[in-house]
């Protein structure tokens, strides 16, 4: 076990930092969430902490999320409606409070420079998404939708694209997956047709944990097995025109990351890989880590965990230079953070 009774961040978040040869966890303290740091490959894990954040900011009930911009090491997190950031070494500071009735929610995205921040903030029934300046402390909106728009997060190709998600049950949300860009979507647009792709006639395929790529302005998601219309697996879906397509069908892929080249893609499931049924069919509290070939489609068992509510859903990613995967591992004697060799 790499980190006993701590967790990795949100896959589309970026816990890496250093050169990738470390990654940043979170602790539930008495009292305080603490952010610490581990050297994830080598004879020692060299455990540090980066911040100790006072208050609830997060428990095991309400977990605490954080972004870390992939080129500056700047961390950024909400803390009691407040958005803050550090650079390396420093402490947390203050940059931006959101209006007067609006909510900040919890998954935030740095640029990769880690200048701008992308959230979202609820007011009622409409949610607005914003980008903040952090030299400025100032927030320019971006688009306001009446319902819950979470999940937001720089596209690692190409950050002009900001993508973001139609949250709700995945079996009655038909446009889960959106993008938003300044000149060719500037008030969002759905990024996949759930309806063309099911070969069911007017069903749709339910679909959720887009992770947008590094490689491609697209998209990696779930087409989840719970859902009636098929195929079910995993699809690449486009900022563009380009149709989305089916890279790997699988009747319980659950959340997903991909390798920074876009060869191979990770997914953890929603039971056993090799049990019959689909979904959270036969599942248990079991979920199987797959590494799945994007040529080919096919895949290979690496491990198995357990799974239970967040944070310890397996959540497994791959690190910057695709050479391992780290995944939350969970045992009846044990939980902490795993590393996977490839």
């Amino acid at each position: 076990m790499l980190a006993p009774n701590a967790h990795l961040t949100y896959p589309h978040c970026n816990g890496f930092h250093e050169g990738g040869e470390r990654v940043a966890l979170v602790r539930y303290d008495a009292g305080a969430v603490r952010i610490v740091s581990v050297r994830w490959n080598g004879p020692s894990r060299d455990e540090r902490t980066l911040h100790t954040v006072p208050g609830r900011v997060g428990s095991e009930d309400e977990p605490a999320w954080f972004d870390i911009a992939r080129d500056s090491g700047r961390l950024a997190i909400v803390v009691g409606n407040v958005l803050q950031v550090a650079d390396p070494d420093d402490a947390l500071e203050a940059v931006w409070s959101p209006p007067a009735g609006h909510t900040l929610d919890k998954l935030v995205s740095l640029s990769a420079d880690g200048s701008r921040v992308a959230v979202t903030t609820a007011a009622g029934t409409v949610w607005s998404g914003w980008q903040v300046d952090v030299a400025t402390n100032r927030a320019t909106l971006l688009f306001q939708k009446p319902w819950y728009a979470n999940h937001i997060h720089y596209c690692p190709h190409d950050e002009r694209w900001i993508a973001f998600s139609k949250e709700g049950p995945a079996l009655e949300t038909p446009d889960r997956v959106w993008s938003w860009h300044p000149d060719t979507a500037p008030a969002g647009r759905n990024a996949l047709d759930q309806h063309a792709i099911s070969d069911t006639p007017g069903a749709f395929v339910a679909v959720g944990h887009e992770r947008w790529c590094h490689h491609d302005t697209a998209a990696l998601v779930v087409g989840y097995g719970a859902g009636e219309a098929r195929p079910r697996g995993l699809y690449l879906t486009y900022a563009d025109d380009r149709p989305p397509r089916l890279v790997s069908s699988g009747e319980r892929y659950w959340h997903c990351d991909i390798s920074r080249d876009g060869r191979y893609a990770v997914v953890d499931t929603s039971g056993p890989s090799d049990a019959p049924g689909r979904g959270w069919q036969n599942a248990g509290n079991v979920s199987d880590i797959l590494l799945i070939d994007l040529e080919t489609g096919g895949s290979r068992k690496l491990a198995r965990t357990a799974a239970t509510r967040h944070p310890w859903h397996p959540h497994p990613v791959f690190t910057p230079p695709g050479d391992a995967i780290l995944h939350n591992h969970l045992t009846s004697a044990a939980r902490g953070v795993a590393v996977l060799p490839l």
